[in-house]
Protein backbone atom coordinates (compact mmCIF):
# COMPACT_ATOMS: atom_id res chain seq x y z
CA UNK A 1 0.00 0.00 0.00
CA UNK A 2 2.43 2.66 0.44
CA UNK A 3 4.14 1.56 -2.17
CA UNK A 4 1.27 2.07 -4.50
CA UNK A 5 0.92 5.43 -2.66
CA UNK A 6 4.74 6.56 -3.32
CA UNK A 7 3.78 5.62 -6.76
CA UNK A 8 1.00 8.21 -7.20
CA UNK A 9 2.77 10.65 -5.47
CA UNK A 10 5.36 10.55 -8.31
CA UNK A 11 3.14 10.04 -10.42
CA UNK A 12 1.34 13.22 -9.57
CA UNK A 13 4.96 15.16 -9.45
CA UNK A 14 5.53 14.47 -13.16
CA UNK A 15 2.29 15.51 -14.31
CA UNK A 16 2.62 18.61 -12.21
CA UNK A 17 6.06 18.91 -13.57
CA UNK A 18 4.91 18.86 -17.40
CA UNK A 19 1.98 21.20 -17.19
CA UNK A 20 4.85 23.69 -15.72
CA UNK A 21 7.20 23.08 -18.62
CA UNK A 22 4.38 23.40 -21.08
CA UNK A 23 3.30 26.55 -18.98
CA UNK A 24 6.91 28.21 -19.19
CA UNK A 25 7.20 31.32 -21.53
CA UNK A 26 11.10 31.04 -22.11
CA UNK A 27 12.74 34.40 -22.42
CA UNK A 28 16.19 35.12 -24.58
CA UNK A 29 17.70 35.65 -21.12
CA UNK A 30 16.74 32.38 -20.15
CA UNK A 31 17.86 30.27 -23.62
CA UNK A 32 21.31 32.38 -22.73
CA UNK A 33 21.72 30.60 -19.50
CA UNK A 34 20.47 27.16 -20.83
CA UNK A 35 23.15 26.92 -23.53
CA UNK A 36 25.65 27.71 -21.12
CA UNK A 37 25.34 24.87 -18.94
CA UNK A 38 24.08 21.98 -22.14
CA UNK A 39 24.72 23.21 -25.39
CA UNK A 40 27.32 20.31 -26.46
CA UNK A 41 30.30 22.87 -27.99
CA UNK A 42 30.77 25.15 -25.26
CA UNK A 43 31.19 22.16 -22.68
CA UNK A 44 33.64 20.75 -25.16
CA UNK A 45 35.34 24.08 -25.04
CA UNK A 46 35.12 23.76 -21.38
CA UNK A 47 37.11 20.07 -21.47
CA UNK A 48 39.57 21.76 -23.34
CA UNK A 49 40.44 24.65 -21.42
CA UNK A 50 40.35 21.90 -18.26
CA UNK A 51 43.17 20.05 -20.66
CA UNK A 52 45.33 22.82 -20.91
CA UNK A 53 45.22 23.69 -17.21
CA UNK A 54 46.76 20.39 -16.83
CA UNK A 55 49.27 20.47 -19.29
CA UNK A 56 50.47 24.38 -18.04
CA UNK A 57 50.25 22.83 -14.56
CA UNK A 58 52.77 19.75 -15.91
CA UNK A 59 55.14 22.19 -17.67
CA UNK A 60 55.14 24.23 -13.85
CA UNK A 61 56.81 21.21 -12.91
CA UNK A 62 59.23 20.27 -15.41
CA UNK A 63 61.63 21.97 -13.32
CA UNK A 64 61.63 19.24 -10.95
CA UNK A 65 64.21 15.99 -10.40
CA UNK A 66 63.54 13.24 -12.33
CA UNK A 67 63.95 10.18 -10.26
CA UNK A 68 63.70 6.95 -12.59
CA UNK A 69 64.36 3.34 -10.57
CA UNK A 70 66.56 1.23 -13.10
CA UNK A 71 66.99 -2.57 -13.23
CA UNK A 72 68.45 -4.67 -15.08
CA UNK A 73 69.71 -8.45 -15.90
CA UNK A 74 73.28 -8.79 -17.25
CA UNK A 75 74.40 -11.70 -19.08
CA UNK A 76 78.05 -11.63 -20.13
CA UNK A 77 79.78 -13.91 -23.10
CA UNK A 78 82.84 -14.37 -20.90
CA UNK A 79 83.23 -12.42 -17.37
CA UNK A 80 85.20 -9.45 -17.24
CA UNK A 81 88.90 -10.33 -17.02
CA UNK A 82 92.25 -7.81 -16.53
CA UNK A 83 94.95 -9.18 -18.01
CA UNK A 84 97.94 -9.57 -15.49
CA UNK A 85 100.19 -11.67 -18.23
CA UNK A 86 100.96 -8.42 -20.48
CA UNK A 87 102.48 -5.95 -17.90
CA UNK A 88 104.01 -8.79 -15.93
CA UNK A 89 107.63 -7.85 -17.39
CA UNK A 90 107.39 -4.49 -16.63
CA UNK A 91 105.97 -4.42 -13.25
CA UNK A 92 108.71 -7.10 -12.10
CA UNK A 93 111.43 -5.17 -13.81
CA UNK A 94 109.88 -1.75 -12.65
CA UNK A 95 109.55 -2.81 -9.13
CA UNK A 96 113.14 -4.66 -8.83
CA UNK A 97 114.90 -1.72 -10.06
CA UNK A 98 112.75 0.96 -7.63
CA UNK A 99 113.83 -1.58 -5.09
CA UNK A 100 117.86 -1.65 -5.77
CA UNK A 101 117.30 2.44 -6.18
CA UNK A 102 115.62 2.82 -2.79
CA UNK A 103 117.82 0.74 -1.01
CA UNK A 104 120.60 2.77 -3.04
CA UNK A 105 119.74 5.96 -1.56
CA UNK A 106 119.23 4.97 1.87
CA UNK A 107 122.85 3.65 1.17
CA UNK A 108 124.20 7.22 0.34
CA UNK A 109 122.36 8.84 2.49
CA UNK A 110 124.28 7.41 5.50
CA UNK A 111 127.56 6.56 4.29
CA UNK A 112 127.50 9.20 1.35
CA UNK A 113 128.94 6.82 -1.44
CA UNK A 114 126.87 4.60 -3.61
CA UNK A 115 126.86 1.10 -3.30
CA UNK A 116 128.87 -1.56 -5.38
CA UNK A 117 127.87 -2.48 -8.02
CA UNK A 118 127.91 -6.16 -7.24
CA UNK A 119 125.37 -5.25 -4.24
CA UNK A 120 123.30 -3.20 -6.38
CA UNK A 121 122.54 -5.93 -8.56
CA UNK A 122 122.49 -8.51 -6.08
CA UNK A 123 119.67 -6.45 -4.68
CA UNK A 124 117.92 -6.38 -8.41
CA UNK A 125 118.03 -9.79 -8.76
CA UNK A 126 116.75 -10.84 -5.23
CA UNK A 127 113.97 -8.47 -5.60
CA UNK A 128 113.09 -9.66 -9.11
CA UNK A 129 112.93 -13.35 -8.01
CA UNK A 130 110.77 -12.61 -5.11
CA UNK A 131 108.02 -10.53 -7.27
CA UNK A 132 108.47 -13.00 -10.42
CA UNK A 133 107.12 -15.29 -7.56
CA UNK A 134 104.69 -13.47 -5.67
CA UNK A 135 102.94 -12.40 -9.52
CA UNK A 136 99.69 -14.09 -9.99
CA UNK A 137 99.83 -16.53 -13.08
CA UNK A 138 96.16 -16.07 -13.64
CA UNK A 139 93.63 -13.10 -15.00
CA UNK A 140 91.68 -11.85 -12.28
CA UNK A 141 87.89 -11.30 -12.72
CA UNK A 142 86.17 -8.15 -12.79
CA UNK A 143 82.49 -9.56 -12.31
CA UNK A 144 80.29 -12.49 -12.45
CA UNK A 145 79.20 -14.07 -15.94
CA UNK A 146 75.35 -13.22 -15.02
CA UNK A 147 74.44 -10.59 -12.13
CA UNK A 148 72.13 -8.41 -11.13
CA UNK A 149 71.72 -4.31 -11.02
CA UNK A 150 68.60 -2.04 -9.30
CA UNK A 151 69.25 1.45 -8.60
CA UNK A 152 67.88 4.94 -8.43
CA UNK A 153 69.11 7.52 -11.50
CA UNK A 154 67.85 11.26 -10.41
CA UNK A 155 68.37 13.65 -13.37
CA UNK A 156 67.80 17.48 -12.34
CA UNK A 157 67.90 20.59 -14.78
CA UNK A 158 70.24 22.61 -13.55
CA UNK A 159 70.18 25.53 -17.27
CA UNK A 160 68.43 24.15 -20.62
CA UNK A 161 68.96 27.90 -22.36
CA UNK A 162 65.46 28.75 -21.88
CA UNK A 163 63.75 25.47 -23.01
CA UNK A 164 61.94 25.15 -19.57
CA UNK A 165 60.72 28.69 -19.52
CA UNK A 166 59.81 28.71 -23.19
CA UNK A 167 57.88 25.62 -22.55
CA UNK A 168 55.76 27.16 -19.44
CA UNK A 169 54.74 30.46 -21.37
CA UNK A 170 54.02 28.32 -24.40
CA UNK A 171 51.65 26.52 -22.04
CA UNK A 172 50.21 29.83 -20.29
CA UNK A 173 49.64 31.14 -23.78
CA UNK A 174 48.15 28.18 -24.91
CA UNK A 175 45.61 27.93 -22.03
CA UNK A 176 44.70 31.80 -22.36
CA UNK A 177 44.23 30.78 -26.47
CA UNK A 178 41.62 28.00 -24.76
CA UNK A 179 40.07 30.48 -22.66
CA UNK A 180 39.45 33.32 -25.62
CA UNK A 181 38.50 30.03 -27.60
CA UNK A 182 35.84 29.02 -25.15
CA UNK A 183 34.53 33.10 -25.25
CA UNK A 184 34.46 32.87 -28.79
CA UNK A 185 32.13 29.69 -28.67
CA UNK A 186 29.83 31.09 -26.51
CA UNK A 187 29.51 33.92 -28.49
CA UNK A 188 28.51 32.53 -31.40
CA UNK A 189 26.38 30.12 -29.59
CA UNK A 190 24.39 33.07 -28.29
CA UNK A 191 24.21 34.77 -31.81
CA UNK A 192 23.24 31.18 -32.89
CA UNK A 193 20.69 31.51 -30.04
CA UNK A 194 19.67 35.14 -30.94
CA UNK A 195 18.94 34.33 -34.31
CA UNK A 196 16.65 31.04 -33.59
CA UNK A 197 14.43 33.34 -30.95
CA UNK A 198 14.58 35.39 -33.49
CA UNK A 199 12.85 33.44 -35.73
CA UNK A 200 10.41 32.13 -33.26
CA UNK A 201 9.11 35.37 -33.15
CA UNK A 202 9.24 35.92 -36.21
CA UNK A 203 6.78 32.81 -37.13
CA UNK A 204 4.74 33.72 -33.88
CA UNK A 205 4.24 36.91 -35.77
CA UNK A 206 3.64 35.24 -39.30
CA UNK A 207 0.83 32.82 -37.17
CA UNK A 208 -1.03 35.86 -36.04
CA UNK A 209 -1.30 37.38 -39.39
CA UNK A 210 -2.53 34.44 -40.88
CA UNK A 211 -4.55 33.67 -38.12
CA UNK A 212 -5.69 37.29 -38.57
CA UNK A 213 -6.32 36.27 -42.84
CA UNK A 214 -7.86 33.15 -41.75
CA UNK A 215 -10.61 35.03 -39.59
CA UNK A 216 -11.39 37.26 -42.54
CA UNK A 217 -11.64 35.36 -45.35
CA UNK A 218 -14.15 33.25 -43.37
CA UNK A 219 -16.12 36.13 -42.90
CA UNK A 220 -15.57 37.19 -46.44
CA UNK A 221 -17.04 33.45 -47.03
CA UNK A 222 -19.95 33.83 -45.21
CA UNK A 223 -21.30 37.32 -46.87
CA UNK A 224 -20.28 36.04 -49.88
CA UNK A 225 -22.66 32.78 -49.45
CA UNK A 226 -25.14 35.26 -47.95
CA UNK A 227 -24.85 37.49 -51.20
CA UNK A 228 -25.18 34.28 -53.53
CA UNK A 229 -28.19 32.84 -51.56
CA UNK A 230 -29.55 36.70 -51.84
CA UNK A 231 -28.51 36.53 -55.91
CA UNK A 232 -26.57 40.05 -55.41
CA UNK A 233 -23.31 38.40 -57.06
CA UNK A 234 -23.10 34.87 -59.12
CA UNK A 235 -21.31 32.14 -57.01
CA UNK A 236 -18.20 31.72 -58.69
CA UNK A 237 -17.10 34.73 -56.19
CA UNK A 238 -18.23 32.42 -53.47
CA UNK A 239 -15.73 29.81 -54.98
CA UNK A 240 -13.26 32.40 -55.31
CA UNK A 241 -13.25 33.32 -51.72
CA UNK A 242 -13.10 29.10 -50.65
CA UNK A 243 -10.60 28.72 -52.40
CA UNK A 244 -8.19 31.67 -51.00
CA UNK A 245 -9.98 30.52 -47.48
CA UNK A 246 -8.01 26.92 -48.22
CA UNK A 247 -5.01 28.47 -49.26
CA UNK A 248 -4.88 30.43 -46.01
CA UNK A 249 -5.27 27.67 -43.40
CA UNK A 250 -2.68 26.06 -46.16
CA UNK A 251 -0.58 29.02 -45.13
CA UNK A 252 -1.31 28.77 -41.27
CA UNK A 253 -0.74 24.63 -41.11
CA UNK A 254 2.75 25.15 -42.74
CA UNK A 255 3.86 27.93 -40.55
CA UNK A 256 2.70 26.15 -37.58
CA UNK A 257 5.13 23.37 -38.65
CA UNK A 258 7.88 26.09 -39.03
CA UNK A 259 7.63 26.35 -35.38
CA UNK A 260 7.73 23.03 -34.86
CA UNK A 261 10.89 22.86 -36.33
CA UNK A 262 12.59 25.93 -34.89
CA UNK A 263 11.40 24.65 -31.44
CA UNK A 264 12.81 21.61 -32.23
CA UNK A 265 16.27 23.12 -33.39
CA UNK A 266 15.72 24.92 -30.28
CA UNK A 267 16.43 22.31 -27.98
CA UNK A 268 19.41 20.98 -30.00
CA UNK A 269 20.72 24.94 -29.73
CA UNK A 270 20.15 24.21 -26.15
CA UNK A 271 21.30 21.01 -25.27
CA UNK A 272 18.26 19.93 -24.54
CA UNK A 273 16.16 16.79 -25.34
CA UNK A 274 14.08 16.89 -28.00
CA UNK A 275 10.84 16.18 -26.19
CA UNK A 276 11.62 18.94 -23.82
CA UNK A 277 8.29 21.38 -24.31
CA UNK A 278 9.32 24.98 -24.18
CA UNK A 279 7.12 28.15 -24.51
CA UNK A 280 8.03 31.18 -26.41
CA UNK A 281 4.95 32.89 -27.37
CA UNK A 282 6.36 36.61 -27.89
CA UNK A 283 6.31 38.16 -31.26
CA UNK A 284 8.71 40.83 -33.12
CA UNK A 285 8.13 44.12 -31.98
CA UNK A 286 9.85 47.18 -33.48
CA UNK A 287 12.21 48.81 -31.09
CA UNK A 288 14.37 51.74 -32.52
CA UNK A 289 18.18 52.00 -32.84
CA UNK A 290 20.52 54.46 -33.20
CA UNK A 291 23.77 52.74 -33.27
CA UNK A 292 27.11 54.05 -34.04
CA UNK A 293 30.37 53.05 -34.49
CA UNK A 294 31.72 51.38 -31.39
CA UNK A 295 35.36 52.91 -30.19
CA UNK A 296 38.11 50.69 -30.53
CA UNK A 297 38.15 49.42 -27.15
CA UNK A 298 34.68 47.57 -27.80
CA UNK A 299 36.32 46.07 -30.55
CA UNK A 300 39.24 44.60 -28.81
CA UNK A 301 36.55 42.38 -27.09
CA UNK A 302 35.99 40.56 -30.36
CA UNK A 303 36.71 37.01 -29.19
CA UNK A 304 38.14 36.19 -32.73
CA UNK A 305 40.04 39.05 -32.30
CA UNK A 306 41.10 38.23 -29.11
CA UNK A 307 42.58 34.77 -30.51
CA UNK A 308 44.00 36.31 -33.38
CA UNK A 309 46.24 38.35 -30.87
CA UNK A 310 46.98 35.06 -28.98
CA UNK A 311 47.80 33.28 -31.83
CA UNK A 312 50.40 35.83 -32.59
CA UNK A 313 52.34 36.03 -29.07
CA UNK A 314 52.38 32.23 -29.08
CA UNK A 315 54.04 32.17 -32.97
CA UNK A 316 56.43 34.90 -31.26
CA UNK A 317 57.69 32.90 -28.00
CA UNK A 318 58.08 29.67 -30.49
CA UNK A 319 60.87 31.61 -31.85
CA UNK A 320 62.29 31.85 -28.06
CA UNK A 321 61.84 27.91 -28.41
CA UNK A 322 63.44 27.48 -31.53
CA UNK A 323 66.94 29.82 -30.52
CA UNK A 324 66.88 27.73 -26.99
CA UNK A 325 67.49 24.31 -29.35
CA UNK A 326 71.11 26.18 -30.15
CA UNK A 327 72.31 26.19 -26.75
CA UNK A 328 73.55 23.72 -24.66
CA UNK A 329 71.68 22.01 -21.68
CA UNK A 330 73.20 21.38 -18.16
CA UNK A 331 72.00 18.61 -16.07
CA UNK A 332 72.97 17.20 -12.23
CA UNK A 333 72.77 13.70 -12.14
CA UNK A 334 72.83 10.98 -9.44
CA UNK A 335 73.41 7.56 -9.16
CA UNK A 336 72.55 4.58 -6.21
CA UNK A 337 72.84 1.58 -6.69
CA UNK A 338 70.24 -0.39 -4.25
CA UNK A 339 71.23 -3.81 -5.30
CA UNK A 340 75.05 -4.30 -5.11
CA UNK A 341 75.70 -8.16 -4.89
CA UNK A 342 77.82 -9.09 -7.20
CA UNK A 343 78.22 -6.29 -9.05
CA UNK A 344 80.90 -5.32 -11.22
CA UNK A 345 84.67 -3.47 -9.94
CA UNK A 346 83.94 -1.05 -12.29
CA UNK A 347 79.98 -0.07 -11.03
CA UNK A 348 80.37 1.96 -7.97
CA UNK A 349 77.64 2.04 -5.20
CA UNK A 350 77.25 5.58 -6.20
CA UNK A 351 77.72 8.71 -8.05
CA UNK A 352 77.13 12.34 -8.25
CA UNK A 353 78.07 14.53 -11.36
CA UNK A 354 77.59 17.01 -13.85
CA UNK A 355 76.17 16.54 -17.83
CA UNK A 356 76.88 18.58 -20.21
CA UNK A 357 74.45 18.52 -23.46
CA UNK A 358 75.71 20.67 -26.57
CA UNK A 359 74.73 19.80 -30.38
CA UNK A 360 77.55 21.26 -31.87
CA UNK A 361 76.59 20.61 -35.69
CA UNK A 362 73.03 19.38 -36.71
CA UNK A 363 73.51 20.19 -40.68
CA UNK A 364 71.90 23.49 -39.51
CA UNK A 365 68.43 22.09 -38.61
CA UNK A 366 67.47 23.82 -35.87
CA UNK A 367 69.19 27.00 -37.33
CA UNK A 368 66.01 26.54 -40.20
CA UNK A 369 63.76 26.08 -37.44
CA UNK A 370 64.47 29.58 -36.09
CA UNK A 371 63.68 30.67 -39.64
CA UNK A 372 60.12 28.82 -39.69
CA UNK A 373 59.21 30.30 -36.47
CA UNK A 374 59.96 33.61 -37.19
CA UNK A 375 57.87 33.52 -40.80
CA UNK A 376 54.99 31.70 -38.61
CA UNK A 377 55.33 34.92 -36.29
CA UNK A 378 54.92 37.19 -39.48
CA UNK A 379 51.95 34.97 -40.47
CA UNK A 380 50.14 35.22 -37.79
CA UNK A 381 50.68 38.91 -37.36
CA UNK A 382 49.28 39.52 -40.73
CA UNK A 383 46.22 37.26 -39.75
CA UNK A 384 45.56 39.71 -36.62
CA UNK A 385 45.86 42.63 -38.79
CA UNK A 386 43.61 40.61 -41.33
CA UNK A 387 41.20 40.02 -38.59
CA UNK A 388 41.32 43.21 -37.38
CA UNK A 389 40.41 44.60 -41.01
CA UNK A 390 37.59 42.39 -41.21
CA UNK A 391 36.29 42.66 -38.37
CA UNK A 392 36.03 46.99 -38.59
CA UNK A 393 34.30 45.74 -42.36
CA UNK A 394 31.79 43.83 -41.05
CA UNK A 395 31.04 46.43 -37.82
CA UNK A 396 30.55 49.09 -40.96
CA UNK A 397 28.26 46.26 -43.06
CA UNK A 398 26.12 45.94 -40.08
CA UNK A 399 25.34 49.52 -39.29
CA UNK A 400 24.50 50.17 -43.20
CA UNK A 401 22.16 47.42 -43.23
CA UNK A 402 20.53 48.83 -39.97
CA UNK A 403 20.03 52.44 -41.30
CA UNK A 404 18.74 50.51 -44.26
CA UNK A 405 16.23 48.34 -43.30
CA UNK A 406 15.34 51.14 -40.44
CA UNK A 407 14.42 53.43 -43.51
CA UNK A 408 12.76 50.26 -44.69
CA UNK A 409 10.50 49.72 -42.12
CA UNK A 410 9.07 53.18 -41.62
CA UNK A 411 8.25 53.07 -45.46
CA UNK A 412 6.65 49.50 -44.63
CA UNK A 413 5.17 50.63 -41.45
CA UNK A 414 3.31 53.83 -42.89
CA UNK A 415 2.21 51.40 -46.25
CA UNK A 416 0.78 48.43 -44.18
CA UNK A 417 -1.05 51.47 -41.99
CA UNK A 418 -2.47 52.81 -45.31
CA UNK A 419 -3.24 48.70 -46.80
CA UNK A 420 -5.31 48.08 -42.95
CA UNK A 421 -7.48 51.43 -43.82
CA UNK A 422 -8.34 50.49 -47.01
CA UNK A 423 -9.37 46.70 -46.34
CA UNK A 424 -11.46 48.67 -43.87
CA UNK A 425 -12.99 50.63 -46.54
CA UNK A 426 -13.84 48.47 -48.73
CA UNK A 427 -15.30 45.99 -46.24
CA UNK A 428 -17.64 49.19 -44.80
CA UNK A 429 -18.46 49.40 -48.29
CA UNK A 430 -19.17 45.52 -49.31
CA UNK A 431 -21.76 45.69 -45.91
CA UNK A 432 -22.93 48.30 -48.15
CA UNK A 433 -23.05 46.24 -51.12
CA UNK A 434 -20.78 48.93 -52.70
CA UNK A 435 -18.40 46.78 -53.42
CA UNK A 436 -17.53 43.09 -54.05
CA UNK A 437 -16.23 39.71 -51.94
CA UNK A 438 -13.83 39.72 -54.44
CA UNK A 439 -12.23 44.24 -53.84
CA UNK A 440 -11.89 42.80 -49.99
CA UNK A 441 -10.45 39.31 -51.15
CA UNK A 442 -7.72 41.36 -52.99
CA UNK A 443 -7.61 44.05 -50.35
CA UNK A 444 -6.68 41.17 -47.55
CA UNK A 445 -4.03 39.61 -49.76
CA UNK A 446 -2.49 43.14 -50.11
CA UNK A 447 -2.45 43.60 -46.77
CA UNK A 448 -0.51 40.69 -46.09
CA UNK A 449 1.58 40.47 -48.23
CA UNK A 450 2.79 44.08 -47.08
CA UNK A 451 2.36 42.76 -43.43
CA UNK A 452 4.73 39.71 -43.92
CA UNK A 453 6.97 42.50 -45.51
CA UNK A 454 7.39 44.88 -43.10
CA UNK A 455 7.94 42.03 -40.14
CA UNK A 456 10.07 40.08 -42.40
CA UNK A 457 12.24 43.56 -42.52
CA UNK A 458 12.00 43.30 -38.69
CA UNK A 459 13.22 39.64 -38.90
CA UNK A 460 16.19 40.94 -40.61
CA UNK A 461 16.38 44.17 -38.74
CA UNK A 462 16.76 42.10 -35.45
CA UNK A 463 19.30 39.64 -36.92
CA UNK A 464 21.25 42.35 -37.97
CA UNK A 465 21.58 44.30 -34.43
CA UNK A 466 22.36 40.51 -33.42
CA UNK A 467 25.36 40.67 -35.51
CA UNK A 468 26.53 44.10 -34.77
CA UNK A 469 26.33 43.11 -30.80
CA UNK A 470 27.99 39.58 -31.48
CA UNK A 471 31.10 41.51 -33.52
CA UNK A 472 31.95 43.92 -30.27
CA UNK A 473 31.70 40.40 -27.99
CA UNK A 474 28.70 41.44 -26.03
CA UNK A 475 25.96 39.13 -28.05
CA UNK A 476 23.45 39.13 -24.88
CA UNK A 477 22.87 43.18 -25.11
CA UNK A 478 20.31 41.57 -27.77
CA UNK A 479 18.19 41.20 -24.94
CA UNK A 480 17.52 44.52 -24.42
CA UNK A 481 15.41 44.63 -27.35
CA UNK A 482 14.03 41.47 -27.63
CA UNK A 483 12.74 40.54 -23.59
Amino acid sequence: MKYLSLSFVYFLCLICSDVMLEAQDVTLTACFNIAQQNNFLIRQSQHSVQARKYALTAEKLSALPKIDLLAGYNYLSNPLTINLQTIKNGVVLGSSAQSMYSANAVYKQITGQDLPGPVQQAIYNTSKNIIETAYPDYNPELSQQQYFTAGLFLRQPIWLGGKLSTARNVASIELKSGVINQQLIENDVELTVAAQYIRILYLNTLILIDKKTVEAFEKNENFAAEMVRNQIIPPYFQSWTKVLLVQARGSLNSTFLDKQNAMAEMNRLLGLPQDTLLTIGDSLKYRQTAMQRPETNLLLQNPMLRLAGSNTNLARTNIKGARSLLLPNLFGVANVNLYQKDLPVTTPPWMIGLELQWSMFDGFKNYKRVQVTKQLAEEASLMEENTRSGINTKVAVALNRLKSIQQDIATLDSARKEAKITTTLIGERGRNNMSSPKDLNDALIIQEEIEKTYYTALFGYYIALAEYFSLTGTSRRITEYLN
